[in-house]
């Protein structure tokens, strides 16, 4: 199957340019092959068999963050993300995964209970361990800084008592499931708050956006199905994570061609919301934290993925935070999934302009709505000796409840 017809886009795009302007990697690459309209010829000459799959295509082609910022800024809607994935299906069709793309799809996010498992002991083991105000993280060999893996999934511990079915169901993600303990935690305490009762099945897994990113649909397709069935029962499906939540708003429905399938799986993506989208803004002191200068990153998927931005912000200000915007807040970070493991110098050259952007506010505080950027951003701080916070936006919303 293939995720949708190319030519809807190609040929919407008249080649204008503007798409470079916003692309992170083009702005260090200046190479036109890894521009948007670069990306958007080269898929072009290979659904049309005038260009073979160099090596030089495929890198041009692996080197996109998907962050969408292109897709934002095109007068005619070119959805440059789309053409890429479908690309990469092509290319992993006729010629084969590469040794990376098959571990990450075929064993470590089709199997995460053991894979992640397996990093804690690697991270005791060989890591060092470091903490900083983003909570604990390792340094592993070769320059890696990773957050702590817990060796227990918040969904199968005893911490989570929101087991049987109700009507807001809550999609943990496999970072929040395995590493951010305290997001979980916080998280159920909103929903709680604002009058929502939690279901936080014990069976969760990848939502199927690492596969899906690189062109491994049949599993993104099996991990799709799998999650659907876990939500049958919910009226509402709440995500604190910015790329699980466009997977299952906005890439679910693609990948499914059955009718009656992709009829159930519309139904379930419509229920789909971030969780500051259900949050009560009335559960909060509306004390002033005048100590607590923060600032905010747009995560690409939750910004451009789910179209949401103004809601964190009206919940961290009426919670009493003091907002300080950088320049450019949505800017991508330079995480991509495994775009920081293939590109790993064009990945950090990416995410040292988001520091300083950061730098540059006077926060001391900088919130997100995605794990994964917290991630990334955090331990770009952590090398550079910097004093500010990566937070979830989750944990600085549960601090400011009422008692």
């Amino acid at each position: 199957m293939m995720l949708f017809n190319q030519e809807d886009y190609y040929n919407l795009c008249v080649k204008c340019g503007k798409c470079r302007s916003v692309c992170p990697v083009f702005h260090e690459e200046k190479e036109e092959g890894a521009s948007p309209r670069g990306k958007t010829a080269l898929v072009q000459a290979l659904s049309g068999h005038a260009l073979n799959a160099s090596k030089r295509t495929k890198r041009f082609l692996s080197e996109c963050l998907l962050c969408t910022a292109c897709s934002a800024v095109c007068p005619n809607g070119v959805r440059v993300d789309l053409m890429v994935l479908s690309a990469r299906q092509q290319l992993s069709g006729y010629a084969g995964h590469r040794l990376m793309e098959t571990v990450l799809t075929k064993v470590v996010f089709s199997n995460t209970s053991t894979s992640f498992k397996l990093g804690s002991v690697v991270e005791e083991v060989a890591g060092e361990k470091m903490v900083s105000g983003s909570g604990v993280f390792y340094r592993l060999p070769a320059r890696h800084v990773i957050p702590e893996i817990r060796g227990e999934k918040f969904s199968a511990s005893k911490k989570n008592a929101h087991t049987q079915p109700a009507a807001t169901g809550f999609f943990l993600g496999c970072l929040i499931d395995f590493i951010n303990h305290a997001v979980a935690g916080d998280a159920v305490r909103l929903l709680l708050a604002s009058g929502k009762n939690p279901y936080i099945p014990a069976g969760q897994a990848c939502c199927g956006l690492p596969a899906l990113s690189m062109g491994d649909t049949k599993t993104a397709l099996r991990q799709a199905r799998a999650v659907v069935s876990l939500f049958e029962t919910a009226d509402t499906i709440v995500t604190a994570c910015g790329s699980c939540g466009a997977m299952l708003k906005h890439y679910y429905p693609l990948l499914f061609d059955d009718p009656a399938e992709k009829e159930k799986v519309s139904k379930f993506s419509e229920k789909v919301k971030d969780i500051t989208e259900v949050v009560d803004p009335d559960v909060f002191r509306r004390a002033e934290r005048g100590d607590v200068t923060i600032t905010y990153h747009d995560s690409c998927h939750l910004k451009r993925g789910m179209a949401v931005s103004q809601e964190p912000r009206r919940l961290l200000e009426r919670a009493g935070y003091i907002l300080r915007e950088m320049e450019h807040p949505d800017r991508c970070c330079g995480l991509g999934g495994a775009f920081h493991l293939k590109h790993r110098e064009l990945s950090r050259a990416i995410t040292r302009k988001k520091t300083d952007d950061i730098r540059a506010t006077g926060a001391a505080t900088v919130a997100t709505g995605f794990p994964g950027c917290m991630a990334n951003i955090g331990a770009m701080l952590i090398e550079e000796h910097s004093s500010v916070t990566v937070v979830h936006t989750v944990n600085l919303l549960a601090a400011g409840l009422k008692k």
